[in-house]
C-alpha cells in the first residue's frame, strides 16, 4: 500500500462551504470512476488561518498505480478531468507528498510498522 498526502487550496470565489460542498462532489463523481485503484479518499478541511484549506488523503495499492494516473492525466480523459479540478482548486499550488516511513505507536502494542523504508 502506498499513501499520499495533498494539501489543497482553494481557488478565490469560493466560500469555505461551496469548495467543500464541490471538492466531495468531484471526488464522488470524478475520482471514483477515474482511479479505481484508489482504496481511500479521505478529504478533510483544516480551521480557517491555514496556508491550505484541506488536506485528501488517498491510498493505493503501489506505488506503479499512482505513477500510471500520472501519466493518465496526459491523456484527453486525464486532461477533462484536471480541467474539472481546475475550476474549483489550485492546483498548481497543491503539492502533493507520498508516505515513506509509517508507523503506529500505542501503549498496547508499541510501534507497528505500517510502511517500511523500501517497500
Amino acid at each position: 500500500m502506498l499513501t499520499t498526502f495533498t494539501f489543497v487550496k482553494m481557488l478565490p470565489g469560493f466560500s469555505r462551504d461551496a469548495f467543500y460542498a464541490r471538492w466531495h462532489e468531484h471526488t464522488q463523481n470524478k475520482d471514483l470512476k477515474d482511479h479505481p485503484e484508489i482504496s481511500l479518499n479521505r478529504l478533510m478541511m483544516f480551521d480557517e488561518g491555514s496556508e491550505y484549506v484541506g488536506m485528501a488523503e488517498n491510498q493505493w495499492p503501489d506505488r506503479e498505480s499512482l505513477e500510471k494516473v500520472i501519466r493518465w492525466y496526459e491523456t484527453p480523459d486525464g486532461q477533462a478531468h484536471q480541467a474539472d479540478l481546475d475550476v474549483f482548486m489550485d492546483t498548481a499550488n497543491s503539492p502533493t507528498m507520498v508516505v515513506s516511513h509509517e508507523v503506529e505507536v500505542s501503549d498496547a502494542k508499541g510501534i507497528e510498522w505500517i510502511t517500511r523504508p523500501g517497500e
